[in-house]
Parts: C-alpha cells; sequence; structure tokens
C-alpha cells in the first residue's frame, strides 16, 4: 500500500486588487472568460502596506470579486489591513465567488470562467464586460494541496466545478486522473479538456442520480485513491455515496458544496467548505450568483 500524505492547506495573505480587463470570449454558449490583469498582480503598496504579488498554489483557489449591486456607482469596498482585509457591514460588499481559471505571474494575466445564466449581479457584470473595464478582486486566501503517493485520482461535479476540475487535469501529470463532469448538453463541453466522461442533464432523472453513476463507473477498482468532488449539495452527497462505496476513507475525500437547489426554484448556497473550512467572516463562504444555476 502506498504511503500517502494527507491534504495540506496554506494560509494565504489576502489583498484587495484593482485589475482591468485585458480580453473576452465565450467559453461556450453559457460560459464566459474574463482575462484580467495589471500592475496590481505584483507586488505593490497601498494603505501604508506592502502588500505581495498574487500567487495561486491550489487548482480550487478562489478569489471573492466586488461589484456594485444597488444605487452606488461603483462597488463597496473591504479596507487593506496588513495580511488581511476589514469588511464594512453598512452597506456591505458584495462579493462573490470565482476559481482561478488560470494565472500567469510572467504575463500578469489572470483568468476568471463566468457561467451566463439570469441576471444576477456577477452575470450581469460578466456579460457586458469589455476590454478597459475595472474589476475590484481579493484572494485567494486559503489554497488546499492535494495529497501525495494516491495511485489514481477521481474528480466530480457539476459545471460550477469546471474550472476547478480543469486545473487538476492540466496541471496534474504524475498521477492517472479521472473526471466526470455534469453539463447542460453537448455545446457546454469543453473538448480541450482531456479524460472526461461528460454527463448531460436529462429530463426524468435527477442530476444526482446521473454523475453518481458516471463517477462509479469511471472509477478504478484497484489500488488507493483520492476523490475531489463539488457542486450543487444533493450532487455532493450522492457522489458522497459513491466514494464509500468505494472505500476511500474520508482523510482522501474533499467534498464541497457550492450551492442549494431547493424545490422551490434554485438558490445559491455559497461555496461551503464542508470537509476544510466551516467558520470565516460573513462574506467568506464561496457565495454564488442568485441566477437560478450559479455562475461560477
Amino acid at each position: 500500500m502506498p504511503v500517502i500524505t494527507p491534504s495540506r492547506r496554506l494560509h494565504l495573505p489576502i489583498v484587495l486588487r484593482e485589475l482591468e480587463v485585458l480580453r473576452t470570449r465565450a467559453v461556450t454558449p453559457r460560459m464566459r472568460r474574463i482575462t484580467l490583469g495589471g500592475p496590481q498582480l505584483g507586488a505593490f503598496r497601498a494603505n501604508g502596506f506592502d502588500l505581495p504579488a498574487f500567487t495561486t498554489e491550489g487548482a480550487d483557489d478562489y478569489v471573492k470579486v466586488f461589484l456594485a449591486d444597488g444605487p452606488q456607482a461603483g462597488p463597496v469596498l473591504p479596507e487593506q489591513h496588513d495580511g488581511h482585509l476589514h469588511w464594512p457591514r453598512k452597506p456591505a460588499p458584495t462579493a462573490r465567488a470565482y476559481t482561478v481559471r488560470r494565472f500567469d505571474a510572467e504575463q500578469r494575466e489572470l483568468d476568471l470562467d463566468f457561467v451566463l445564466h439570469g441576471h444576477g449581479v456577477a452575470g450581469t457584470w460578466a456579460r457586458s464586460a469589455a476590454v478597459g473595464d475595472t474589476l475590484h478582486l481579493a484572494g485567494p486566501k486559503i489554497a488546499t494541496l492535494p495529497p501525495r503517493g494516491a495511485d489514481w485520482w477521481l474528480l466530480a461535479g457539476d459545471d460550477t466545478a469546471l474550472p476547478a476540475i480543469s486545473r487538476y487535469l492540466e496541471e496534474t501529470h504524475d498521477v492517472p486522473v479521472h473526471a466526470a463532469i455534469l453539463v447542460e448538453n453537448a455545446d457546454e463541453e469543453q473538448p480541450d479538456l482531456p479524460g472526461v466522461t461528460w454527463v448531460h442533464r436529462k429530463a426524468g432523472t435527477t442530476a444526482a442520480a446521473l454523475l453518481a453513476e458516471a463517477a462509479a463507473r469511471i472509477a478504478p477498482r484497484s489500488g488507493t485513491g483520492w476523490m475531489w468532488i463539488a457542486g450543487e449539495t444533493d450532487i455532493v452527497r450522492s457522489l458522497r455515496a459513491v466514494a464509500s462505496d468505494l472505500g476511500i476513507p474520508r482523510d482522501l475525500l474533499d467534498a464541497s458544496g457550492y450551492w442549494r437547489a431547493p424545490s422551490t426554484g434554485r438558490t445559491p448556497l455559497g461555496r461551503v467548505r464542508t470537509l476544510r473550512e466551516s467558520a470565516r467572516e460573513s462574506l467568506d463562504l464561496r457565495r454564488r450568483e442568485h441566477i437560478g444555476k450559479p455562475a461560477h
């Protein structure tokens, strides 16, 4: 049996940065990629503090983006302190969490992928974002590094988990990676991602059941694996059952509920770090966009 080191968490100084839209492009009909850049991706000085350059260490690292919501002309922002932020309460900032899809330190470019469903504040901003627009963001605050020594990885989630799964697939070369991703239909697949089993939503069958069946089907039946799962809470619950059936121990399972779909309609839950982060300051849940299906 291999010697497996557990997942590690790195705590990073949280920095508020003002960035500029460099490019936009449609990844799929429902997903738009915003490329951001600017001097503040490097080290800079603000509020009397020397602040470090942007860094991302884990594939599911996320940032908070700050958006205007309501009558104010611009976003309400937290105040930069030394390594942390002070969050005002009245009015409170409108913040949404997005996984870092790509970061190029040399070119000082950062990609975020937005799902364009409905008319929530983040989706609305992303839909109309143009070159030269500004966006404030903060983080990542915590990076989680996967365990070492596993024989294989199994990644599964809905489309809100796509940026993190994409990074795992692109950045991991020393262990076999198997992935199952639930999307709306074939138009939402991303064919440049290697080794993905794409699952389409189907009338009359729950999304959780569809994805759980696919994940169980592609999982190796020998060796010791690590499983990473994320998405809507019912989906995560079903995938946790798959992990149990596969005999994956709890310390080799990372599960995150990103949002909840109640019977009366879908409502954002926030990216609740169910196994890793349970208590943070008031706006530090990974809140998703109120758009029927949350943006990523």
